[in-house]
């Protein structure tokens, strides 16, 4: 009798283990069919940025929640790298705005992936412009074949393991994790070296953790430069060590600074995802701030109305006649390349006014006792400056103005980062200079929201909106010749911070950066020649933005949610009679 109860309770035992594991297998229709229909085309695979070359099939496979990465690599960038996407590859979204077209799939599982092999020719962690961040991904379909990961650096597996945490998604109908669509082959590489995001952070302070989130979403959509504009006019955070005043009279607060150990960190944070810092010193415009410290060093300091002296307030630049103005911009650039690490500095040159110097006293005798013009002083302020940048063996980036409109006959090797109008891109490659396109009609993000020091008078516009099409159209190639073309190291979107702050930047930001990061990373064509359209793109964008927003990015929505999940609804052409309807319904 206790032989046949054993035996009884055995089999129930086994009979709900094999019922569990056919809930893997087998679908199960709990929430397919919740909600709104959702109809998602899929011409191209849910990866941002979209690889160079992609090959996929039909199968379903499942990827283990307690899968390994295998690699003999002894970097610690790989090994966080790996640790850290263990928990982003296993984000469960039970009721996804954006379904999966899971009709473009097998509805079984064929085998399950416990082990991803990396294979890495160059474990060096050193990280620069010429960094190989390529890859090649390879999912297989077939039980026992493993899944492998080949790249030159170890910067090259966090984008291909941020390419497969894309591909993975949670079956409702399996109640499990699986990439769709296997086997794939990728192989991908980015089309710019050069693919950044500029952060002002004077105007308005980011604590570091709020700029841990920039680089964080930054690394998911494979761009690899933090343009870090923190001193400006407004507030200078930096704490110095051979001038505390600056900070401590310049920043906002003692609670609005930063250190140099913060510094440090924020660049191993970025390092870590595949990304370098390069700072900008801004001067000798938009100083205003360094004069709070150091008196003696700024000309025309708050002058009200500041109209004729700045561009925008508090007006104030530097002193460029005085010998104590050049003494502390090289000790703060000397200060600065010993924190960041990274070959390139920014030495700024933008948006002077003459005026704001020719009134100064003191830099009117000197032009007189020294016989020089404004413009003369300038440029001797502005190339010792360079020169002692270049000292560092640093490569020195400046704004377009220093080229293009005060005519300076700047280095060859000086780096020209464009912002005025799509000419200046012709312009400065005309002239043989290596740019970066910064585009402010294209690829600015804080513009669209009225000027901040005009809010008070309706009567005086803002620049128009960049929104995510108008930056993915944008061909920064334009009317350039083969060789002029090649000469764009790439670009930068940029996030000036006069109407941004903790509260909204990451809404602003994303997922319109996202357009100019796959324009950097994927190019315009693929490699055979297929244009990149916006119309695909969106279909791609749509679910990367939810993910992001997943993540933990406050990313803005790109639409309203029933066009979210029925995209072709919303993005066809509307009819005549349409446009007729609503023009006349809007008088």
């Amino acid at each position: 009798m206790v032989f046949v109860i054993i035996t009884f309770v055995f089999l129930i035992i086994a009979g709900v283990l094999i019922a569990a594991s056919e809930i893997n297998h087998k679908p199960n229709q709990e929430h397919v069919s919740d909600g709104l229909p959702a109809n998602n085309p899929m011409k191209q695979p849910w990866i941002w940025p979209l690889p160079q070359t992609w090959h996929r099939g039909n199968k379903t496979i499942q990827i283990s929640e307690n899968v390994r990465f295998d690699f003999k690599s002894q970097s610690s960038i790989l090994t966080k790298g790996t640790e850290r996407y263990l928990k982003l590859m296993f984000l469960k979204d039970v009721y996804p705005m954006i379904p999966y077209n899971w009709s473009t799939t097998a509805s079984s599982i064929t085998s399950v992936v416990n082990m991803i092999n990396i294979q890495v020719d160059d474990t060096s962690e050193e990280l620069s412009i010429e960094t190989d961040e390529s890859y090649e991904l390879i999912i297989p379909a077939v039980p026992d074949e493993k899944m492998i990961i080949k790249v030159k650096t170890v910067y090259g597996a966090l984008y291909a393991i941020e390419t497969l945490s894309q591909l993975i998604q949670w079956s409702p109908n399996h109640r499990a994790f699986v990439i769709p669509n296997a086997p794939w082959n990728i192989i991908d590489y980015p089309k710019y070296k050069h693919r950044g995001l500029l952060l002002d952070t004077s105007r308005h302070y980011y604590d570091t953790k709020d700029i841990y989130k920039v680089i964080d979403t930054m690394s998911w959509n494979k761009m690899n430069v933090f343009h870090w504009h923190f001193i400006d006019a407004t507030s200078f955070p930096y704490v110095s060590k051979a001038y505390p005043q600056l900070a401590a009279k310049g920043a906002y607060s003692s609670r609005h600074q930063y250190k140099a150990e913060d510094i440090r960190d924020l660049i191993q944070y970025a390092k870590e995802r595949g990304i370098r810092v390069i700072p900008e010193v801004e001067a000798p415009g938009h100083s205003t701030s360094w004069a709070y410290g150091i008196p003696e060093i700024g000309s025309c300091i708050n002058k009200v109305p500041y109209a004729g002296y700045t561009i925008q307030p508090p007006s104030g630049q530097l002193n460029i006649a005085n010998k104590k103005t050049k003494e502390v911009v090289n000790t703060i650039i000397d200060e600065l390349v010993e924190l960041f690490t990274d070959s390139w500095f920014h030495a700024s040159g933008d948006e002077v006014i003459m005026d704001c110097w020719t009134n100064d006293t003191e830099i009117a005798l000197y032009l007189t006792k020294n016989n020089m013009t404004i413009m003369q002083l300038f440029q001797e302020f502005a190339f010792d400056m360079q020169n002692h940048i270049r000292s560092h063996k640093k490569t020195v980036i400046v704004w377009q103005e220093m080229l293009l409109k005060y005519n300076f006959l700047l280095p060859i090797d000086t780096i020209i980062q464009i912002w005025i109008g799509s000419s200046g891109i012709k312009a400065a490659t005309k002239k043989g200079y290596k740019i970066v396109v910064s585009t402010s009609d294209y690829w600015y993000l804080d513009i669209g929201y009225g000027k901040p020091r005009s809010n008070p008078y309706p009567d005086v516009p803002g620049t128009g909106y960049n929104h995510w099409n108008r930056m993915y159209s944008y061909d920064i190639r334009t009317n350039l010749t083969q060789i002029e073309s090649a000469l764009i190291q790439g670009g930068e979107v940029c996030m000036w911070s006069e109407l941004a702050d903790k509260t909204n930047f990451e809404g602003k930001i994303w997922p319109r950066a996202s357009a100019a990061a796959e324009r950097l990373w994927s190019g315009y064509e693929t490699p055979t020649g297929e244009n990149l359209t916006s119309d695909d793109a969106i279909l791609r964008l749509l679910p990367w933005r939810e993910l992001m927003v997943l993540r933990g990015t406050m990313a803005s929505p790109l639409n309203q949610g029933f066009c979210t999940r029925n995209p072709l609804d919303c993005f066809q052409m509307p009819s005549y009679d349409s446009v007729k309807y609503l023009l006349y319904n809007s008088k």
